[in-house]
């Protein structure tokens, strides 16, 4: 989407997808920002439900994460009292 988007603010420019000198023609931040704009409003759903389950995998990771720091706490303990 983003190269048809491209493709048609420069063709509406009357400009090539390649300058004179070989490289790529780009847009400014404003017109990509207008792009951005319409994706993200058209693919809201999927970048919600995206967003959702990043948010659950991470929290998922960082409970794992907590109980395996609160199971060596506890064997950290439990062998310093048997040493003392």
């Amino acid at each position: 989407e983003k190269e048809e988007f491209i493709y048609s603010r420069l063709k509406a420019k009357g400009l090539e997808m390649r300058d004179e000198t070989g490289q790529k023609a780009t847009l400014n931040a404003e017109e990509m920002a207008d792009f951005y704009k319409d994706f993200l409003s058209k693919n809201f759903r999927k970048h919600m439900q995206y967003n959702r389950d990043w948010y659950k995998r991470n929290f998922t990771i960082t409970f794992l994460m907590g109980q395996v720091a609160l199971a060596r706490t506890l064997k950290w303990l439990r062998w310093k009292k048997k040493n003392v």
